[in-house]
Order: structure tokens, then sequence, then C-alpha cells
């Protein structure tokens, strides 16, 4: 434990939360006053102290004794790192004697030592939730010390958003303080760069060939294999692409008056939305003089074109959307939208000829870790039409949080839609994910019936069907605590009433560990009243969509990753003798429900012959309720039904799809052969190239999880191809930069695919702004793959094996194709989502120096450049010395956002 003196003193944050109810804040004067050297000494170090957190060395082949330290502390693998959380006391000391106080933090990755010091004890209470509790080691920490605490952490830390804010200090009383410098999510004043103390600390392993992201290296991306495209071209182009656009050799339509929609054939909802969207480009009709746009729904002359075709003519005296139906109308008009430059408000004469690739174009988004607001969800719908995407994937629960009330089981959010410091959890859920100890942030927060009923129908009018997920058995915490929390409420007073809807075995005491380190998290697959509350979800969900007039057509119930990672084989029974191995007791390493008295006794029945096939149970009986609720389609991830073996005989519901989740070079692609061979169909969602809660670029200080992707920018995603996912193992390395290999599956498999989905699931995403940040502009690229084939996606040859050593791919063509929609991306569809109000993330430039020039490239083109000279930002011109220039910025298309900058 270093102690260093620290007489600068840190700004602060304001406002403290009170205790005495999570969603309350106290006054600032209440706060002012927990300054005060009388104050105890938990309000004392809430109020004064400044905290930083930072990697001290990742691992990349760790000494050997950190290493078998890490193995005996039970770390997967035995990869470790280490960390240091400091404590900077602006303020009165803490006095030796004053042990009265917790300090409770959040880490992603479970700490299992304080390396330097004997004067706490470190506890992990749940998930990412831990403590530091002063020991009579406890020397105090005087006024301007800071206090460096070293601890040993499972694997690695490689960018800044692992680190997690709102530390909090719990006094004798058990009410809870939160650290106000620590109460934001801005990580910018917390967490100092990852290589502060090693340079290689943005890799995780030594031989991690990745390339990291500077202003020379992005210079060098950026402009490697770029094509020029003419303004003609990138005028031109839609996106999504269609299948044929021809340009008319005629003057561009000046759109000063605006757009007039002529669409009787429309319902009032889908016109309502196209006008809006018309609204928000500023492309309002202006009197008689306005552009018409007359809509034709024509479906003799669309036979044999799948739902959503359309034709679009453009020419001076007005333009014709004549479709298959509703949908194909509704998108023929967003293509004559994708065709306006608004810095102009032209609009070149074309005809259009379109219809979609894959019926399932879907994003998904995740508010069970992070609630996410219904306004959010709104703006994420109508960029979603936009661009022609038409499945909204609602995770609505998880470990972390319900997010939906349900009629006649209150507790789901009264409990389980919040989080607060309520260890006994009969308030509220456990702090997680940086959410701290009070409901006042996205951590809480749930949408009431009506707020759910008025997305359904928002989505509705703009084609988009809404697929609603409720996770189980695994990642289900958030239900098991408010079923608990309801048992124990009626359990005196109504047993029958207390035990309809409880969903665990109390007398299972079989140790597990979930993917986010939970010991509670999974429902029991083999009691009646887990399938009573299913079908209570169920039947509450239809409710509430046949009210909004919409048929529930999908239930989506989760499925993945119900497993005990501690029964990896990256663990070994303890005491063991692998130094690659982390260290468990073997009673840890049990599968999921081994000791549960009745699943022992379902498996004695006969029903399943073992514990490893509840997972399949679980699924074969929630499809029988699925079905019975006349709810056509069940879909699952991947590990929910990987033991089905023929889909169309063991599940009850008619149609069921999955959505293949698995990295490519994990051998994503070959999964999703198998379940199209054991009679799903597969909607391909690969984390490596379709989750956008994975890094946008290799720097540090990007947002998001890297488990399978060190990064996914638009370009990688644009350079997906879902039909012949084995060709991506030339294009793109894997998460460490290397090579790997693939090979194509049988011709048939296409037939399975439904379609493609991006994701964004919400552990680092705490905010709407991170949301939006994340989601675009990547939804874009997503949307182009979703509907549009390109040319350079390969056809499958059986057993074709490809690798970064074989040259099947035209990757010039996949330059090519990429540079025209880069073009329209920036020169077009930037501006569109600023006027929408979409705050995307503005690229960082790259740069280089040649002679007496400053060198500067964008991943697409169109956004203003500002330098920095030590004193003010400027726009850069050609003639700027490159002695003026400290640091660069992009702008955003509207000019009112700046990207993050980048020295030079």
């Amino acid at each position: 434990m270093r102690r260093i003196p620290l007489f600068a003193s840190l700004a602060l944050s304001a406002v403290i939360a009170a205790c005495s109810d999570p969603r309350s804040t106290e006054s600032p004067e209440a706060a002012e006053s927990l300054a005060s050297a009388d104050s105890p000494a938990a309000e004392r170090i809430a109020a004064n102290f400044a905290v930083t957190q930072e990697v001290l060395k990742n691992f990349q082949g760790v000494d050997d004794a950190l290493r078998a330290q890490c193995k005996q502390a039970g770390g997967s693998g035995a990869i470790c790192s280490t960390y240091r959380i400091s404590l900077i006391n602006n303020g009165a000391a803490v006095a030796a004697g004053e042990r009265d106080w917790t300090l409770y933090f959040h880490s992603v990755r479970r700490t299992f030592a304080l390396l330097n010091s004997d004067a706490f004890k470190l506890e992990r209470v749940n998930g990412d939730l831990h403590r530091l509790t002063p020991t009579e080691q406890f020397a105090g920490i005087a006024s301007g010390e800071t206090l460096e605490l070293d601890l040993l952490a499972e694997n690695w830390m490689q960018f800044e958003s692992d680190f997690q804010p709102r530390l909090f200090v719990v006094d004798a009383a058990g009410e809870p303080h939160i650290i106000r410098a620590t109460d934001t999510d801005d990580l910018s004043d917390i967490v100092l760069p990852i290589t502060k103390n090693d340079p290689n600390n943005w890799k995780r392993v030594a031989s991690d060939s990745n390339t990291l992201a500077t202003a020379d290296t992005r210079y060098q991306r950026f402009t490697a294999d770029v094509t020029p495209v003419s303004e003609e071209d990138w005028r031109a182009r839609i996106i999504p692409q269609p299948a044929s656009v021809q340009l008319h050799e005629a003057p561009a339509i000046q759109l000063g008056s605006g757009i007039a929609l002529q669409a009787d054939e429309l319902d009032a909802g889908s016109v309502a939305a196209l006008q809006q969207r018309i609204d928000m480009l500023k492309l309002s009709p202006q009197g008689e003089a306005a552009y018409p746009v007359k809509i034709n729904v024509d479906v003799a002359s669309f036979a044999g074109k799948p739902a959503g075709a359309y034709q679009l003519n453009v020419s001076e005296q007005g333009a014709e959307v004549t479709a298959a139906d509703a949908s194909g109308a509704f998108y023929g008009v967003q293509s004559l939208l994708a065709l306006v430059d608004l810095k102009s408000a032209s609009l070149p004469q074309a005809a259009v000829e379109d219809a979609p690739r894959f019926p399932h174009r879907g994003l998904f988004v995740d508010v069970g870790r992070n609630f996410h607001s219904k306004g959010v969800i709104l703006k994420l719908l109508d960029q979603m039409a936009a661009y022609k995407l038409n499945r909204f994937h609602f995770h609505l629960s998880d470990d972390e949080g319900w997010r939906l009330e349900i009629p006649g089981l209150p507790e789901l959010t009264d409990i389980g839609s919040q989080r607060c410091f309520d260890l006994k959890e009969n308030r509220c859920l456990l702090p997680q994910l940086g959410s701290g100890p009070f409901a006042d942030n996205f951590g809480s927060g749930f949408y009431s019936v009506d707020d759910y009923e008025e997305i359904l129908r928002y989505a509705a009018d703009r084609h988009i069907e809404v697929v609603p997920e409720f996770d189980m058995p695994a990642h289900a915490r958030s239900a098991v605590v408010a079923m608990e929390a309801r048992y124990r409420k009626l359990k005196d007073s109504d047993p029958e009433a207390a035990a309809a809807y409880r969903l665990i075995d109390p007398q299972d005491d079989t140790e597990y560990l979930s993917v986010q380190f939970y010991n509670d998290s999974y429902i029991n697959p083999c009691v009646d009243s887990t399938y009573n509350f299913v079908g209570k979800l169920i039947g509450e969900v239809k409710a509430m969509h046949d009210r909004a007039g919409l048929s529930l057509k999908t239930w989506h119930f989760g499925g993945d990753e119900a497993v005990n990672i501690m029964a990896a084989d990256s663990f070994e029974d303890a005491p063991g003798n692998d130094p690659e191995k982390g260290d468990a007791r073997a009673e840890q390493r049990n599968k999921p429900w081994t000791n549960s008295p009745q699943c022992q006794k379902l498996i004695a029945s006969g029903e399943v012959k073992a514990i490893d096939e509840l997972g399949e149970l679980y699924a074969k009986r929630v499809s029988k309720l699925v079905a019975d609720a006349g709810v056509p389609t069940m879909a699952a991830w991947n590990d929910g039904v990987k033991k089905i073996s023929d889909a169309g005989q063991e599940l009850a519901t008619p149609q069921n799809y999955v959505n293949s989740w698995a990295p490519l070079f994990w051998g994503g692609g070959d999964e999703s052969v198998h379940f199209a061979e054991t009679g799903f169909e597969v909607v391909q969602s690969h984390s490596d190239f379709l989750y956008f809660d994975m890094p946008q670029e290799v720097d540090p200080k990007e947002r998001g999880y890297y488990w399978a992707s060190r990064y996914t920018d638009t370009r990688k995603t644009f350079s997906y191809a879902p039909l012949n996912t084995a060709q991506l193992a030339e294009v793109y390395p894997n998460r460490d930069g290397q090579g790997w290999t693939a090979n194509t599956p049988a011709v048939e498999f296409t037939d399975s695919v439904r379609g493609i989905q991006g994701q964004l699931w919400s552990e680092v995403v705490r905010t709407d702004e991170a949301v939006e940040y994340q989601v675009f502009p990547r939804l874009l690229a997503l949307a182009e793959r979703a509907w549009h084939q390109a040319s350079w996606e390969l056809p499958l040859k059986e057993g074709q094996s490809f690798s970064a050593e074989t040259t099947f791919v035209d990757k010039s063509a996949i330059a090519a194709d990429w540079a025209v929609f880069a073009a329209a991306l920036g020169n077009k569809e930037l501006l569109k989502l600023d006027r929408a109000g979409v705050g995307y993330r503005v690229p960082v430039p790259g740069a280089t120096v040649e002679g007496e020039s400053v060198k500067t490239a964008l991943p697409y083109p169109g956004l203003m450049l500002e330098y920095f000279n030590g004193e003010q930002w400027q726009p850069l011109a050609d003639d700027v010395s490159p002695q003026s220039v400290q640091s660069l910025r992009a702008m955003s298309a509207d000019g009112q956002r700046a990207g993050r900058s980048v020295a030079l």
C-alpha cells in the first residue's frame, strides 16, 4: 500500500444521493456539510475524496510468482492482471481509529487480492460488486495523502471502460454515501491511461498483433486502399443499396418547397411516420409548389417478389412509388429520401428497382444490464425504419434488471427494475455495472404497460416487428430476486400464492458461478412454478400486443449461458498441478442444478437422462407454452437449444430460429450450420462483426467489451458476408490480430438463413448518449448487408477453405464498394442523423506530416477537421504548418459536435 502526499485540490462533482430512498438525492447544502472535519468518516470520504483507477500490468505472460498466485486464487487459466485504486484525500484526515466504514467498488473482473496492504479485507459480494473493509492495520489517510491500493484481478483490462464509476462508502449504520467525485458516467477524471504504467498494456498477450490506433496508424488504414469516388456516384448512392439504380440524364430537382406525400393507399400510422421523417429532414411541404410523391400498392405487378419490393421513379414532374405491399411503399419513400442531398436540398432524377435480401433485418438492444429511455428506443426505431430494418429484438430482462411492468407481479419492477444499496435485496437489486448505491441513474428503470404498447404501435407504423426477450433460465437474477421477495412477503399470509411463481428449488445448494459472476441467478427448470411464471409472462405480454392491435408473433426466451464457468477446462480441482489452470474446490465445479432434489427427481423419473439436458427440457416446455398461447415462432440464443436434434419434432412451436452469436474465429460459422441441420432457421448475429458493444477501434479510450473483437468499425460490419462467413477469415484477423481458418458449408445452408441482426449489449453502455455512440453509424452498414447482397460475396463451394493466406476474395472490390458507401455516408447520411438528433460517433482522424504539410484522412469523407494550436480550436486549412498543430479532431456533419481529439 503506497502513500503519496497530494496537495493539489481536485474538483468534486455535486450532490450526494440520500440513503433513505434510493431514488432521492440530498440538496447541495446538505452535501456541503459533509465536508466538515467533525462529520463521520464515511461522509468525509464521500465528500472529500477523489479516486483514480489504473492498470498496472496486463497479462502478457506475467511473472511466474504472480501467475502462481492467480492460479491459487482461482483465476481462469491462471491468467491475472494488476490494477490500482488510488484514494486521494482532499479534506480532513481520516484517523487510524476510524474504521467504521466499508468501501464498495464495481469491477467487471473478479478481483482476488489486495497486493500491497493488510490494512483492508477484500471481498467480492456478488457479480461485479466488491468491498474493502479496514482492518486493525489501517493507519489512516492524512489530509493531502493518496492511498494506493494495488489489486490482483482475473484476466486483463485493455480499455478504459473496463473500469466503473460510482464508488461508495457505507457507514456503521449501513447507510451508503457515494463518493461524489465518481458519481459520473464520464471516466476521464477517474481512469488513467491504460498505457501509463506499461506501453504494452493495451495488448492481451505478448503475441498480440493488433495495431494500436494513433494519428499515423489511422492515416495508413484510412488511405491504404482508397479509390476515388465521383460526386455523381455518392449522390446517387442509396443506403442500403438497391438492386438497381438508373440515373436519368437530367438536372437534379430542387426541393426548396419541400416534399408532398400522396399516400392514400397507406394507413395513417405509416403516413404519419413518413411525414415525421420528412419534417425532421426539413423537407416539409411549402404550398402547392412542393414536390409531389405518389404512392401505389400493386400486388399483381410484383408476383414472385418478396414482401417489401418496390419501384421508384423520380422525374421532374414528381416521384412515383409502386410497391408489392405497404412495407414496400414505405421503403420506396425512404429510398427517395436517401437520394436527397440535404446540403443542396436537391434530388437526382432516377429509376430504382428493389427488394429486400432477407426477411429478418434486425437490431437487438439490451435494456436489462442498463436501462435505456423510451425516447432513445423510439429514436432507434426511426432510424431502423429509415434504413429498412424490420425486427427490433427487445432484451427486457437480465441479471441486473427487469424492465417491463407485468400486471399481477409488481415485484418484478418494484424490486427487479431498481438497483440500490440493500444487501438483503428486499427493496432493490444489488448495485452493479457502475450504478452505485442509488437508483438515480440508468441502472434503474422500467417501461410501463402503456410505454410498451406505445413502442409496439410506434414500431408497427414503421413496419418493424418487436420481438420481446426475457432471458431464462440463466441471466435471470432480477426475476429470481424479485420472486423471492414476493415469496417472503406472502409466505405467512398466503403460502400457496407465495409459492406460485417461485423460481428456485430452495433445497438446491449447488455451487456455481455464472458468466457475470453470480452464484444465485439461474431459474430452476425442474419446478412447476417456473412454468407458472413463464406462462403468466407470456399471457400478459400477449395481452399488451393485443391491446396495441398487434399480434405477438415471436417469443424469444434467451436461453444463453446456463453454465458454471468454474467447471470449464480453464479450472481444475484444487490443489491442482497445471500452471495454466485456476484452482477451484471440487464442489465448485458441478453443473448447475446438480444438487437440486427436484431435478434429481426429474432425472430419476426418466423425463431427462442427465443434468446437462435440463436446458433443452426448459426450451421444450417453454415452446409448448408459447404454442398454446397462439404464438407461432420461438427464438433463442445458441446455448439454449444446442442439444435439440430435430426442432420440428421436439419443439411445439411451428417455427423456430436461433441467433447464432459465437465469434467466427471460434467456429461461429460451423455453429450456424449445426442449427440449420437440426431444423432451425438462423439469424446470423456473429459477435466479432455484429456486436455493437465491441470497441470501434483499437484505442483504450473507446468504450466496449472486447472478448470477441478488439475492434468492429463500420467498415468491418460492412464487409460481413452472411451466407459465406468463411470468406471473412481471409479479410479480417481474430481478436489478437492473427489469422484463422474457416471452411464453407454445404450450399443448402443458405436456405436456412432467415437474416442478420446487430446487437447492442449494455454492460458498459450506461446512458442514452452511449447507445447512440455505439450504434451509429454502424447501423447503416448492418442495414446494407441485411438488405443487399454485394458482388464480392462469394458463392458457396462446399469445403472451400479460407485463411489469411488465401486469395479467393476480391478485396479491391470490397474497397471500391466501401468507398462509395463511405462517401454517401459522410456526404449525405450523417447530416440526416444530425437532423434527427442522433449522437453518432464522430470518427477520430488519421494524420501524418509530409514535409511542411499535414496530411489527414477520415474513414468517410465530407466532415470538417479542426486543429488545436495550444490556445484554441480552429478549422484546418491546407496551409497550416505542422508546427502549429498539437492535435486534431473531426466535427459532426452539422458542425455542432466534436469527436475525440488525437495528438499529431
